[in-house]
């Protein structure tokens, strides 16, 4: 029986590697023929897409992308089941969630000033398609909170945290892997002003991955940080 805490999965090696490669392509190709479309739509002379939809389809269109490429690539090839990714029940109480999600948000944004602060920057990054979202109407802002607090972090955590945290767990020790972990979703994201808030969210996440054995309360918190800060973005839009 392996130790309690440990993050148990069959994925690691040349299989996340393999993943990961073919996740990242689905991403771009997406990426690719959106602005395909758009550099079409120039050249023909038709009007172009709302901003707001195009941050939907982006949005949303890569979450879903990146989990057909690792049910198609992974899943599907190497006869795997979601479960071995981490969407299994979690082994403790999700109640722990009550005190973990706001601790570990506040231990972002501490993070964010102590780093930020003395830097004389802010915390804020890029959220272009956040705000066209916020900014196209109800029917976006409903949608593009199902995005991004729903979607977007259900495939965030099967990636970094299904895939990622358990292979660099497989080929490095505990604190290294889960530090390496966290650093490549917070880089991933390639806001650097947000690069503090993330790393420390990061790892935060795989930490409780690894003591939940499930990713499952990591989407919930994942999902309530996406909409506080959706939520933020469309207050500070009807000001």
């Amino acid at each position: 029986m392996p130790a309690a805490g440990l993050w148990i999965t069959p994925v690691r090696g040349r299989a996340a590697l393999s993943a990961l490669a073919w996740t990242a392509g689905y991403v771009v190709g997406l990426v690719v023929v959106v602005l395909l479309g758009l550099l079409v739509a120039n050249v023909v002379g038709t009007a172009r897409p709302d901003t707001a939809l195009l941050a939907l389809v982006v949005l949303g269109g890569t979450a879903v992308a990146a989990l057909l490429a690792v049910w198609v690539h992974l899943l599907r090839r190497r006869g795997l089941r979601w479960a071995d990714v981490g969407l299994r029940a979690p082994e403790r109480s999700p109640l722990h969630l009550l005190w973990q999600i706001p601790a570990v948000m506040a231990a972002g944004v501490a993070a964010s000033m102590v780093v930020l602060i003395p830097l004389g920057a802010g915390q804020e990054g890029s959220d272009d398609a956040l705000a066209d979202l916020a900014t196209g109407g109800p029917v976006f802002v409903v949608l593009g909170l199902l995005a991004v607090a729903v979607l977007v972090p259900v495939a965030e955590e099967v990636v970094f945290r299904g895939i990622v945290l358990p292979a660099l767990r497989a080929r490095f020790r505990a604190v290294p892997g889960v530090a390496l972990a966290g650093a490549v979703f917070a880089a991933a994201h390639l806001i650097p002003p947000a690069l503090p808030y993330l790393l420390v969210v990061g790892i935060c996440l795989c930490v409780m991955a690894q003591w939940y054995r499930s990713i499952v309360p990591g989407i919930v918190l994942h999902g309530v940080n996406n909409a506080v800060v959706f939520a933020g973005i469309v207050a500070a839009g009807a000001t």
